[in-house]
């Protein structure tokens, strides 16, 4: 499920779907998601998914990122400092990276954004990656364990 539909890229750009080739605003709807995805851990993308309805806060970055698209391809020629969609995809991926480093939460999701959710601190490896040759017995390998 993305995160915005047609209907809803039209409507922020305040377009008709005869102005807009189907495939260029399926193309920019993937691309918001997809850098919306690449922004959140699984973890949040686990609870995004399970949701009925799209939080209204995603839904309008990923409208914002899709027009930026859309309008990036209907007029790629003309100068982007002219073009006021760059300054919304600017701010979506500012509010994307907020989001993804707590900053900012999303209404409705509790879950903690930007904890490790792995680490591999002090790992000590449990075999040798060498070549067998170069295998030996751990003679501390009891007393390493009782540190930990």
């Amino acid at each position: 499920m993305a995160f915005c539909i047609t209907t809803d890229v039209l409507t922020n750009l305040n377009m008709e779907e005869a102005h807009v080739p189907e495939a260029l605003l399926a193309k920019a709807i993937i691309k918001a998601d997809a850098e919306i995805r690449a922004a959140f851990s699984s973890d949040l993308l686990a609870v995004l998914d399970a949701l009925s309805e799209t939080p209204a806060i995603i839904k309008s970055l990923a409208e914002d990122i899709a027009s930026y698209y859309v309008m990036r391809g209907l007029y790629s020629g003309k100068s982007p400092s002219i073009n006021t969609w760059i300054d919304k995809y600017k701010e979506a991926k500012e509010t994307l990276k907020d989001i993804t480093e707590g900053r900012k939460q999303i209404e409705g999701i509790t879950l903690k954004v930007g904890t490790v959710q792995s680490s591999t601190k002090d790992y000590k490896r449990t075999f040798d990656e060498r070549d067998e040759t170069n295998w030996k017995t751990d003679p501390d390998k009891l007393e390493d364990l009782a540190d930990d």
